[in-house]
């Protein structure tokens, strides 16, 4: 547990103290994600039954890497993911499409940051990831990544008939 200061990224004027779970993994500068209880309206009959609790104005949740991402933007993962084919639908039209890109890249990034996520699935080596393209971007970085040793080799199967028969 620590205390740490806190400010909204769209109001750097006002600070916030709020005591984390977070404190062995944020640094000064560092954001997080988290719930702004500031402004929030408490009209709950259960809440008022506890006439000395104290609502935090901030709840972190976890910590943000997307300004550090952002350097890597572009480049690929040293992940992969197989799934089945699937039809979309083309009636909900691009919009949906972009909407599942996003939803899948969010995916790819909390499947990078947390290990118990990634735990029962199969993660592979992609092949057009390289390492050295990455050593020199990371710069003492501290963004999560999946360790190579936890990547599978990718099984390739084919139907190649033998001419033995």
């Amino acid at each position: 547990m620590a205390d740490v200061e806190v400010a909204r990224v769209t109001d750097y004027g006002k600070l916030f103290y709020v005591r984390t779970h977070l404190g062995h993994i944020l640094k000064p500068g560092d954001r997080a994600v988290g719930y702004d209880l500031y402004g929030a309206n408490n009209n709950d009959n259960e809440l008022d039954k506890y006439q000395n609790l104290v609502i935090p104005e901030v709840i972190l949740i976890k910590k943000s890497y997307e300004e550090k991402r952002q350097k890597k933007r572009g480049k690929p993962r040293p992940l992969k993911l197989k799934s089945l084919d699937m039809e979309l639908d083309e009636s909900k039209g691009r919009g949906y499409e972009e909407k599942m890109n996003t939803e899948y890249e969010e995916f790819l990034r909390d499947l990078e940051e947390n290990p118990e996520l990634r735990f029962n699935l199969s993660l592979y080596r992609n092949k057009d990831y390289q390492p050295s393209e990455m050593a020199s971007v990371s710069d003492g970085d501290d963004v999560p990544s999946v360790p190579l040793e936890e990547l599978l080799a990718d099984l390739e199967l084919s139907e190649e008939e033998d001419g033995d028969d």
